[in-house]
């Protein structure tokens, strides 16, 4: 009898704020295949208007907007997961998530942004400085093939543009680490 192997994404991002989902749609559009598991908990949910959002002159509430870059990131091929990372291992080169509703993702390579949830920074044994995690300015972690961004590294302030853009930083990195030269995420001519 053959058994099932569940399938690998090149890099999982936990955490579906505006640095989640800005990293996934980066790295979407670099063509890996990503995942986010979205455990619906970023604060933005709550803003009631976010006047400050670059491209947004619409002041979109902040549901609003996390659903808007939800809809850009599935669109360039990132799969939104509803779930709560609730474990994570490293099983020789592959991550293997466990979710609390049952299941498992895996994945080679893991951006964290979990805002100020701590908990897989803790299992993974990731450096800290104070409460949040200790990266490079690259976002790399002190564990191979684990990056952090938005809020979770500590050097972005509580805003929504600040966050998607160290979500996008970080992601361009980790491409470039990939590819082993810069990646720019646009077309010239």
């Amino acid at each position: 009898m053959k058994t099932m192997r569940q399938p690998v994404d090149d890099v999982l991002v936990v955490g579906g704020g505006p640095a989640g989902l800005a990293a996934a749609l980066f790295l979407a559009r670099a063509g890996l295949k990503v995942a986010v598991v979205d455990a619906g908990g970023s604060p933005l949910f709550a803003v009631p208007r976010v006047p400050n959002y670059p491209g947004r002159p619409d002041a979109p509430s902040g549901a609003r907007l996390l659903a808007d870059l939800a809809r850009q990131a599935e669109a360039a091929g990132a799969l939104i997961v509803p779930g709560y990372v609730q474990d994570v291992e490293d099983r020789g080169g592959v991550f293997v998530l466990a979710l609390e509703e049952g299941g498992t993702r895996h994945a080679e390579r893991l951006v964290l942004a979990t805002g100020e949830d701590l908990r897989l920074v803790g299992i993974l044994g990731l450096e800290r400085r104070g409460t949040h995690v200790e990266t490079d300015a690259g976002g790399r972690t002190s564990y191979p093939r684990v990056y952090a961004a938005g809020r979770l590294r500590g050097l972005v302030p509580e805003h929504a543009a600040t966050s998607a853009g160290d979500g996008a930083w970080v992601a361009t990195n980790l491409v470039s680490d990939l590819r082993g030269e810069p990646y720019r995420d646009h077309q010239e001519g």
